[in-house]
């Protein structure tokens, strides 16, 4: 599972999430989404600094840096914003568990990006836009950037690892943004103001990057139909006026908390997004929903 719990689940009245709309706190809420969700292993974006998540789960779960576990977890590195640990099946086979969060690119998230060229002028071309998209949004280096996830990725497939990663990429998939959807596809775009839909075909770097590695998308995995199945996970609706965010209708809905795998004898065998109402949710969470993310599921099989 692949979850962010927005400031750590702590106080978050800044963008909408008030600890006073959650009996007091929002931990409770999150273990439960967790527990929804049946899942072994999370990987957390924006993780708690102390153990209150820990504590919440129950006594039968337990922590390596941001990923929490019902399994016995070997630490292999823990940062602020990734965390590599190891698990052996009973087979003795290893899988390498990597849970990150990429940064928000500073020339601008790359749907924002695309929308200021729309706002500029429509019709636009298409291909200007992918190509500056590209360029302004990618983050290859540093402490969130794309070579810090790819390189323990890479040293546990050279060591013949299979690999599972979980994260907030706060980029775009190409898998999602493909010339079928730019034809086909819903507008990303909540209240479009321009006369064109914000669809278009994009190749965003870190997602293609994921992909030459021999990475698989497991929501893509399950679901290939891009249009049909959107699986977004960025943003539950908000209302008009939430504290440090902007209007609900300037946002462009994507699908940006994503799980990957990586192995020969490992494939998905179910994935789903976990959130706040059926139109957008395979596992819809009945009370209040405590994240400004959606979160996804996967199960996955090992072949003998």
């Amino acid at each position: 599972m692949t979850f962010n719990i927005l400031q750590g689940g702590g106080e978050a009245a800044n963008v909408g999430f008030p600890n006073a709309a959650f009996g007091g706190s929002r931990i409770d809420e999150l273990a439960s989404v967790i527990h929804l969700a049946d899942a072994d292993i999370v990987g957390v974006q924006e993780n708690c600094r102390d153990d209150r998540l820990l504590v919440a789960l129950g006594p039968h779960w337990s922590r390596v840096g941001s990923i929490y576990s019902t399994r016995p977890l070997e630490p292999v590195e823990t940062s602020a914003f990734l965390t590599v640990a190891r698990l052996k099946l009973a087979n003795g086979r290893r899988v390498t568990i990597v849970n990150c969060h990429w940064f928000p690119p500073r020339g601008g998230y790359g749907p924002d990006i695309v929308q200021a060229e729309m706002r500029k002028s429509s019709p636009i071309d298409s291909d200007i836009v992918a190509k500056n998209a590209r360029e302004n949004c990618a983050i290859p280096n540093g402490p969130r950037g794309y070579n810090a996830t790819l390189k323990p990725i890479r040293d546990s497939i050279a060591n013949g690892d299979h690999v599972i990663l979980t994260g907030d990429f706060n980029e775009p998939s190409h898998l999602d943004w493909t010339k079928t959807y730019s034809q086909s596809g819903r507008d990303r775009w909540v209240r479009n103001p321009t006369e064109m839909p914000l669809r278009f075909a994009i190749d965003w770097p870190g997602s293609k990057a994921l992909a030459d590695l021999g990475l698989v998308d497991a929501w893509r995995a399950v679901y290939p139909d891009e249009v049909q199945r959107p699986g977004n996970t960025w943003t539950p609706p908000y209302p008009t006026s939430t504290p440090g965010r902007r209007d609900y209708g300037d946002q462009c809905l994507d699908r940006i908390d994503r799980i990957y795998y990586f192995g020969s004898t490992i494939t998905t065998v179910s994935a789903a997004v976990v959130g706040e109402h059926r139109d957008t949710a395979d596992i819809v969470f009945p009370s209040q929903w405590p994240s400004d993310h959606r979160a996804v599921v996967a199960e996955f099989g090992f072949a003998e």
